[in-house]
């Protein structure tokens, strides 16, 4: 168990550390443009409400399916599996959790750079409290890799039970 225990901190703590660089990159981005530090030569620019409908729309879908697609994707791994093919499934899990997110929090930050629309600012607001279910856990991936033992025994179990 000591060395998945030393598999699972270092997998942690590079997602951890993916996970804190995103946010401080994409907070210091939306800070600097709220506080007109950061040059923006669009600013000012009208914004279609087609186009506004469609980032709204865009973004009300892809925090549920960023979840969903993170619980799909842990569903999918098999209860035989390896600790490396475990740890491997959560990362890839965990970064497109994180890029989905990502992504649509660095658009509504660019089009409330870009229009001052308040609808793209609050979006914004509401992106960053989502990275709070988004932070990887540790005990959330050891649960993921004893998956396999749990089934294990239930097998035993009912085995002795036949």
């Amino acid at each position: 168990m000591s060395l998945n225990k030393n598999i699972f901190d270092r997998t942690i703590s590079s997602l951890r550390l993916q996970y804190w660089l995103s946010i401080a990159v994409l907070a210091s981005y939306f800070l600097l443009l709220i506080f007109d530090l950061l040059h923006n030569p669009f600013k000012g620019v009208e914004v279609g409400v087609t186009l506004e409908r469609y980032a709204i729309v865009i973004t009300i879908i892809a925090i549920p399916a960023a979840f969903k697609l993170f619980a799909e994707m842990l569903k999918k791994v098999s209860p035989a599996s390896d600790i490396k093919t475990v740890v491997k499934s959560y990362k890839k899990a965990s970064n497109i959790r994180l890029l989905i997110i990502n992504i649509v929090t660095f658009m509504n930050i660019s089009l409330y750079a870009i229009s001052g629309n308040m609808n793209f600012f609050w979006f914004t607001i509401v992106l960053f409290i989502i990275y709070i279910f988004c932070k990887p856990s540790y005990s959330e991936l050891a649960g993921l890799a004893d998956k396999d033992k749990l089934n294990e025994q239930a097998d035993s179990d009912n085995e002795k039970n036949s």
